[in-house]
Order: structure tokens, then sequence, then C-alpha cells
């Protein structure tokens, strides 16, 4: 028997997704550092605040949100991604890379 079913399927390319926001993530968590790892059935997205140490020359990085993917899904974030830097870019001007 098949768990087929029970695997959620990608949306068709003419079919619409509502997305709902639940009202305690309505305001999101601010991320300036991101950590990207993988295994061989997903990756890890930790988003994280980095913030000055008590020690000299050190940075902590809190994670202040965890996203997992599957490996497929990776492409289409990258898309979103860029898509979005471009609009955004054509509005604001070219973002300047830090560092």
């Amino acid at each position: 028997m098949s768990d087929d079913a029970t695997q959620p399927q990608p949306p068709r390319p003419n079919q619409q997704v509502k997305v709902v926001l639940p009202d305690e993530l309505r305001h999101g968590e601010y991320a300036n550092f991101l950590v990207v790892s993988h295994s061989p059935h997903e990756f890890t997205l930790d988003f994280c605040q980095l913030l000055p140490s008590g020690e000299q020359g050190k940075v902590t990085a809190d994670v202040v949100s965890r996203v997992r993917i599957p490996p497929t899904m990776v492409g289409r974030v990258l898309n979103a991604l860029n898509t979005n830097l471009a609009n955004y870019e054509e509005r604001f001007g070219q973002v300047k890379a830090l560092g």
C-alpha cells in the first residue's frame, strides 16, 4: 500500500495557494545572519541574530528561527529570492554586500 496520499503535493501551476499567517507570527523575527546545513534528506536554514559577546573579538549568533526544507524545494527558494531581490533593486537600488 502506498502512502503517497499522506504526502503534501506541490501546488499545480494554475492552482492558487492561500497563505495563512497566525497572529503570533505576524511580526516575524529579525535575522541578520544565516547558517545553512544539509543532510541527504533536508536543508536546514538557521536564521540568527548576531550579537556582540562579552569577550573581545567574539560574536554570538542566537538562532531565532530554524526552517527545514526538502532538497527538491531549494531551487524554488533560490528562484523566489532572486526574483524578489531583482524587484527590490529595481525599486530601491542595488543592495551592496557588507564585508
